[in-house]
């Protein structure tokens, strides 16, 4: 894999988490096109991306001769990664 692919998934995590956000954000429940389960997907799909990308990032984030980009793509997925598991952890320990 490239660092192209590894970037682009993880930039595709956090579009999915920016939208997911935003549609929690967008108003009462009771009007929202998007129930439980569009949640649900939206979550699982941004945090398998993140973890994809940044295990893809990291393979070429240390390999001889590699740029700037590929540790910039490690860095947003070790943040994007950290975001997602950390809602899953509080998620846990509040309900």
């Amino acid at each position: 894999m490239n660092t192209i692919t590894a970037n682009t998934l993880v930039l595709v995590g956090w579009g999915i988490t920016v939208a997911l956000v935003y549609s929690l954000l967008k108003g009462p429940f009771d009007g929202r096109m998007c129930e439980s389960t569009c949640f649900s997907m939206l979550y699982w799909g941004a945090l398998v991306l993140a973890v994809l990308g940044t295990l893809l990032s990291l393979m070429q984030a240390f390999k001889p001769g590699s740029g700037i980009f590929s540790k910039l793509g490690l860095l947003l997925g070790l943040f994007l990664c950290a975001k997602l598991i950390g809602v899953m952890v509080i998620g846990t320990m509040t309900g």
